[in-house]
């Protein structure tokens, strides 16, 4: 099949069937690799290397998982995509919208530029996410941000799992929990809570600054228990309390 574009205003293609001339090697539909619809503007597709190229209006279906955005190219055979402008990727339960994306072997995602991302109950932004689909596992690298369960974790870098409630934060680390009425500052920090239960446990080091109801604590190695307000160091440290607070 030679490369050709076809033009129109709205043009849905499916990536297989007759598209795709059997042959020696060549990919076919089955469980593990399901249809791919691509939704554009305007669309060209490569036959010989299974690239769709499509701009304006993009919209990619496959499986669960939807992409749109301004332009896409979009590779069949080794399900890679590469979105910019306006990008959006909607799966259950996951919705995330980025400048550009970048999307590999099925489970993979990276998105850069002004990232926003919703899972479930968990919000997150930074410069640049990349998401593996199929652990729940995120990493957020350049002025990271996620809220989980009520509290809310700022860092240079941030490492989530996200069906499990554990997030590490690294380099100008800042939380906040207004439930317990925390603010918290160090270079580094474990936040690991239980799904729905109040048993949240923030491990801080590094120049840590905490203040909790008018009492402060500094340190290097603190660990703080949400569930009773209590505190543990490991490290030389000093508290100050205050008279009538709790």
């Amino acid at each position: 099949m030679s490369r050709r574009p076809i033009t129109c205003k709205i043009i849905t293609v499916l990536l297989l069937g007759a598209m795709m001339i059997p042959a020696a090697g060549t990919m076919a539909a089955d469980n593990e690799n399901p249809a791919v619809s691509v939704t554009a503007d305007k669309l060209s597709y490569d036959g010989k290397n299974y690239v769709a190229t499509a701009t304006g209006n993009v919209v990619i279906v496959r499986d669960q998982a939807t992409m749109t955005g301004d332009q896409a190219v979009y590779n069949l055979k080794s399900a890679e995509a590469d979105m910019e402008g306006h990008v959006a990727v909607e799966q259950p339960n996951m919705h995330m919208t980025s400048d550009t994306l970048h999307s590999a072997n099925k489970n993979y995602v990276v998105a850069t530029g002004n990232v926003n991302g919703v899972y479930e109950d968990k919000k997150l932004r930074g410069d640049k996410v990349e998401y593996h689909l199929d652990q729940d596992y995120g990493i957020i690298t350049g002025n990271g941000y996620l809220q989980a369960q009520g509290a809310e974790l700022w860092a240079d870098t941030i490492q989530g799992w996200f069906k499990q409630i554990k997030a590490v934060g690294t380099g100008n680390v800042h939380i906040e929990s207004p439930a317990d009425n925390l603010i918290a500052y160090g270079n580094r920090a474990i936040y690991t809570q239980t799904p729905n239960q109040n048993d949240g446990v923030i491990h801080m080091l590094g120049n840590v600054r905490a203040n909790q109801n008018g009492n402060s604590l500094t340190g290097d190695n603190i660990e703080i228990r949400l569930a009773d307000n209590s505190v543990q160091t490991m490290s030389r440290s000093t508290v100050v309390l205050v008279p009538g607070n709790e």
